[in-house]
Order: structure tokens, then C-alpha cells, then sequence
């Protein structure tokens, strides 16, 4: 994973806010709504004036007939701007959301496998679908409140000091104080936020296994430990959430007592002989009620942190993700369809820069059309080795070569449309029979090729009966099909994509006898005119192959044909015996 410096919470808002700012006439005209409501909230105050001094002291007819008038007006106008700001900002944040998940999805796509290889699928799956619904509100009622309840503040306290400068002072002088309290609350907000976030990903996480290892977890009676791992988890969610709900509320709470002092200290000055003998009763109600009326937009703009801060933590680690280096998109050597030389030239590889190395110096050259097996047993690097060919992974030393040139050379695109895979963890996706064997293909190949590969991979036996047939759904990662049924699925996908390069990874492992003796057979024809590599562990499937290449401790043993080998009498001879002799 790339090591990334932290940006500042201001900085990633910023950046968030750039995604509502693409929508800015939509933004535009939602801001301009949130002032015409805080107009209309300074707006009844201010009517409160004339209604005393105008209307119940002087008793002014004209000014009674227009009253309702005027309170009906500003009724109107106040819902209306109220239902053009509030259905803006959510469409925006819709918007929002959809472009952040999308880029994120589509980083994902993108990322190398190294990257998959050190995070949990829970923790990204959590990124994608609980992080940004966070984000959402961050760009919705944090500026919906900001605008509208700052504006509002304002508008009233500009109000009071119209009304009576002096007393106003006694508003303006607790503002420090409550930013100060802000300003903490902040940090503590963003820092449990952070934490509840990675909570929901370790929610996710242990629900995943517990879905997809149930049968591990049903035959080893493992139901108790992992109730209690997910109730450990579960509770440590919940003690985050009360955490934040107490920060939140100890906030409300202390700002709304300073404020009652301020409100205090105006009663018993505005409760002076020389200040009552200045005002008006219409002055005096229209001041303490825009004073009062403070209390809901104060209330809101000291609440707002608390979705800011979960949003910029939120953002913070969706941005990183967006931030991270996909993998390399290859040199611009023009590759329309390889001939098939491979050699690999002294190459080392290491997962990681302190594990230690999983192929040492490995020297290889396969002609095109060779059929070239490796054995050996497991981690002795067969599987990695095969993984540098489709550029999964690139060696820290040496290089690979494919018609003569480097790998890095070609385009990645280009370079894996040279390869067909079908390894020993079968993929399907939840889709139809006919869409797994034709995925990737663009545009999709008719159905009789489909049905050719299915023939030839043995898979039409079972596929015909299926309810459905080529239209049958197999469900997620195919589980309504047997694993031999995955697996020739998986390998008439390979067929039908017709590559000049084919890698076997034990793809008949999990097959019965005959149907490999019957997959054997159709290799057999298939192979002709493709470079065919296989991985396999029992020698029996790869004893006609060109070339047989036995690996141990990442390095290459030995290599001939079968009849070679086990004349050596050497490792493969050992293994043969193991496997056979035996039986």
C-alpha cells in the first residue's frame, strides 16, 4: 500500500466540497434559497415591532389589514425557499455519492493485486458503502447549516444592534468562548469518528467470514467463537457511538449554559430604569425575541461538527484510496497476437521487502506451442512464478520476455488479452451460464461458440439439463454448480477466449476421474498452436507434456521430459514414486 502523507481536515473539505461545486448552478440556487429563509426568519422578528408599537399602541386600522397579509406572504416564500434548499442539497449529495463510490469502484478495478493482497475485503467493501453514505451528509447539511443558520444569526444579530447596539455587545462578547469549545469538540469528533468507521469495516469483515466460511465454521461447532469475536466487535461499535453521542451532547449542553449567561446578563440590563424608559415595548419584544430566537441556529451551527467531522474522516480514508497508485499500464510495444516464445531471465521475487524470496534466480525458455508443466510441492513457487506472466506481479530482479521482448514492454491490456486463466480458485460471477463462459468478451460471441466451448471443456452435459440452460443463473461465485461443474465452466470460458497463451492452474483438481480423463482429451486437441503451462499436482496429468520443469524452494530443480526425469532418479523421480509406488 502507498505511503501517503495525512492532508489537513480543511484541505480534504475542501476537496470534497469540489464535488458539490460541479453541480454550482444547482449549488447556486440552493444557496440563494437559504437566504431567502434566513430572511424570512429575521423577517417575523422584525414585523414584531410595528405589530406592538404600531398596531396594540397606537391601534393603527391600516396596518391590522395588512398584517395577515404580510404573514402569509412570508409563510409562502419561507416554504417554498425551504423546499428548493433542502431537495437541492440532497441532490446533490445523491451526486455526490454516486461519483465518490463510482471513482472508488473503479480505483478498485485497478489497483494491483499486491494492494488486495494486504487489505481486507471487509474494511474496503465498508469503504464503498458505509464511508460514503458518511460523506453525504458532510456535503448536505453541513453547508445547508452553515449557510442558512450563519446567515440567520447574523441577520438577527444585526437586527438587535439596529435595535439597540448595546445590548448586541452582550451577544458578541460569549462567541470566542464557543468557538474555543468548538474548535475541541472538533478534534475529538473526527478522532471517534476515524475509529467508528474502522469499527463498521471490522463488522463487515467478521460478517463476511462468518457468510463465506459457514461450512468450516458448522463442522469445527466454531458457531460460539465467532459469536463471541462478533459481540466483542459489536459492543466495541457501540461504545464508540455512545462515546461520540456524549461529546456531542456535553457540547450542546455547555454552549447553551454560557449562552444562558449572556442571556442573563442582557435581562438584567435591559431591566434598568434609563434602558426601559429608551424602548419601546415593540423594541424590547422584537430585541429579546431575535435574541431567543438565536438559540435553534446557534444550536444547529455548534451541532454541525459532529457530521463534518465524521465526513472528513470518512473522506480522509476514501480519498487515500482514490489516491492510490494503480497498477502499471504497460510500455507501447503494438502486440495484436503472440507467438508464444517466453523466457524468463534470472528472476527474483519477494511478496513483501522483509519476506524472503519466493523465486531465486529462476532461468526458463519455453518455444512457442510447448506444453510446459510445473511440479513441486507446495510454496515451492510454481504458482508465483505463473502469476509474473500477466503481470499480476513484476520481479524486483530479472525480467521476462514474450516474443522477445519485455513484458513491461507491451500493454497491460494487450499483454493479459494474449492469456487464458484458469486456475485452482474457481470465480464465477452471479450472473447467467452463457455470461460466465463469454465474460470479458466484447461484443459477446454468439451462442453456438458458446456452446462449442462447452462441449469441448465437457460442461455441456450438465448445462443442458440445468433449468435454463445457457440461461441458467449459478448464483454467487457459482454456488448452485458442484465444484467440478465451476471448474469446466471455467475452463470453457479459457477456450472460448482462444489465446495464443494458456495457463492451467490445477484447473482439473476438482474434478472426478473420468471428467478429466475426458478435459485431458480436449486439451489435448486444444493445445495445438498455443503455449500451454500448467501447474499441477498429480504427475498423471502431465506426463505427455513438452516439458516438465520441477521446482523447489523457488528455484528450478530440474527439467526434462517425463521419461528423462525419472531416469535422473532424482526429485520428480522421488515425487512420482510417492504418488504412484504407493497406490
Amino acid at each position: 500500500m502507498t505511503v501517503q502523507a495525512t492532508p489537513s481536515p480543511s484541505a480534504v473539505y475542501r476537496r470534497l466540497l469540489t464535488y458539490s461545486l460541479r453541480y454550482w448552478p444547482v449549488f447556486l440556487a440552493a444557496i440563494s434559497a437559504m437566504a431567502l429563509m434566513s430572511a424570512t426568519e429575521v423577517s417575523f422578528m422584525a414585523l414584531v415591532k410595528p405589530l406592538l408599537d404600531e398596531g396594540f399602541w397606537k391601534k393603527d386600522p391600516h396596518f391590522f389589514r395588512l398584517m395577515p397579509l404580510a404573514v402569509v406572504g412570508l409563510f409562502f416564500v419561507r416554504g417554498v425557499s425551504s423546499f428548493a434548499a433542502n431537495y437541492s442539497m440532497v441532490w446533490i449529495a445523491r451526486r455526490v455519492v454516486v461519483n465518490l463510490r463510482g471513482e472508488l469502484f473503479n480505483r478498485l478495478l485497478l489497483l494491483p493485486v499486491r494492494f488486495f493482497d494486504r487489505q481486507s475485503a471487509g474494511q474496503l467493501i465498508s469503504r464503498l458503502t458505509y464511508n460514503v453514505e458518511q460523506v453525504s451528509q458532510a456535503v448536505t447539511q453541513v453547508p445547508t447549516t452553515l449557510v442558512r443558520d450563519s446567515l440567520t444569526t447574523m441577520g438577527m444579530l444585526a437586527y438587535m444592534a439596529w435595535v439597540n447596539w448595546r445590548l448586541a455587545v452582550f451577544c458578541f462578547a460569549v462567541a470566542p468562548l464557543i468557538g474555543l469549545i468548538i474548535q475541541f469538540v472538533a478534534r475529538r469528533f473526527r478522532s471517534i469518528s476515524r475509529r467508528i468507521q474502522d469499527s463498521v469495516g471490522n463488522v463487515t469483515e467478521a460478517a463476511e467470514e462468518a457468510v463465506t466460511g459457514q461450512r468450516v465454521i458448522k463442522i469445527h461447532n466454531g458457531q460460539e467463537v465467532e459469536r463471541r469475536a462478533f459481540q466483542q466487535i459489536n459492543e466495541r461499535n457501540r461504545w464508540l457511538q455512545l462515546k461520540l453521542t456524549v461529546t456531542q451532547n456535553t457540547s450542546d449542553a455547555l454552549i447553551q449554559f454560557i449562552a444562558s449567561w449572556a442571556i442573563a446578563a442582557i435581562l438584567y440590563f435591559i431591566m434598568q430604569p434609563d434602558q426601559l424608559s429608551a424602548m419601546t415595548p415593540g423594541s424590547f419584544v422584537s430585541f429579546m425575541g431575535a435574541m431567543l430566537s438565536l438559540r435553534s441556529p446557534l444550536k444547529n451551527l455548534s451541532s454541525v461538527n459532529e457530521p463534518l467531522q465524521r465526513g472528513v474522516a470518512a473522506a480522509t480514508v476514501i480519498f487515500q484510496l482514490i489516491d492510490e497508485t494503480p497498477e502499471p499500464v504497460g510500455g507501447t510495444r503494438a502486440l495484436a497476437r503472440a507467438r508464444g516464445a517466453i523466457e524468463f531471465r534470472d528472476v527474483r521475487f519477494r511478496y513483501a521487502d522483509d519476506a524472503p524470496e519466493a523465486l531465486r534466480g529462476v532461468s526458463l525458455k519455453i518455444e512457442p506451442g510447448q506444453t510446459v508443466a510445473f511440479v513441486g510441492r507446495s510454496g515451492s513457487g510454481k504458482s508465483t512464478l505463473l502469476s509474473l506472466l500477466p503481470r499480476f506481479y513484476d520481479p524486483q530482479a530479472g525480467e521476462i520476455r514474450l516474443d522477445g521482448h519485455d513484458l513491461r514492454d507491451y500493454p497491460v491490456a494487450r499483454l493479459r488479452a494474449q492469456l487464458a486463466l484458469v486456475d485452482q480458485q474457481v470465480r464465477l460471477f452471479n450472473a447467467t451460464v452463457a455470461e460466465n463462459i463469454a465474460y470479458g468478451l466484447d461484443p459477446p460471441p454468439p451462442e453456438a461458440k458458446i456452446v462449442e466451448a462447452a462441449r469441448a471443456a465437457y460442461a455441456w452435459d450438465f448445462i443442458e439439463k440445468l433449468p435454463g440452460g445457457l440461461q441458467a443463473p449459478v448464483g454467487h461465485n457459482g454456488v448452485l454448480l458442484s465444484g467440478g461443474q465451476r471448474q469446466r465452466i471455467a475452463i470453457a470460458r479459457a477456450l472460448l477466449r482462444d489465446a495464443p497463451l494458456l495457463i492451467l492452474d490445477e484447473a482439473t483438481s476438482a474434478l472426478d476421474t473420468e471428467s478429466e480423463r475426458y478435459i485431458q482429451q480436449a486439451l489435448a486437441r486444444l493445445v495445438e498452436g498455443r503455449t500451454t503451462l500448467v501447474i499441477a499436482h498429480r504427475l498423471s496429468t502431465v506426463q505427455s507434456a513438452d516439458l516438465i520443469v520441477v521446482m523447489q524452494d523457488g528455484q528450478i530443480a530440474e527439467s526434462g521430459r517425463h521419461d528423462e526425469l525419472l531416469a535422473r532418479n532424482g526429485l520428480y523421480a522421488a515425487l512420482y514414486r510417492m504418488q504412484f509406488e504407493a497406490a
